[in-house]
């Protein structure tokens, strides 16, 4: 079993974004391009648009992805988020070679 960059960053973006909304409902993600230009729309289930960004290049795009995100996070939210305790690391043992 490999571990994969690709579903990392999805569950990554997709963890940001539920920290943003205050909740976990399932969502969609609309993107839309033209050349290098792109625009990203996060869709409610009820359809609802709840982002857009908008940026030339997939490093901006994100970059705007994250500051709308960061930008929707309440004081009191990240107080809550502040006082849960992250795991702990396990002892790993790498293969030398």
């Amino acid at each position: 079993m490999g571990f994969e960059l690709q579903s990392l960053y999805q569950a990554m973006t997709f963890a940001l974004l539920d920290v943003a909304a205050g909740n976990e409902h399932e969502r969609r993600v609309d993107v839309g391009t033209r050349g290098n230009a792109a625009r990203i729309r996060i869709l409610q289930p009820t359809g609802d648009v709840m982002m857009t960004v908008y940026g030339t290049g997939v490093c901006e795009v994100g970059e705007q992805l994250v500051l709308s995100c960061l930008k929707r996070v309440s004081v009191q939210r990240l107080n809550e988020l502040h006082k849960t305790p992250l795991k702990k690391a396990a002892l790993l043992k790498l293969a030398k070679g």
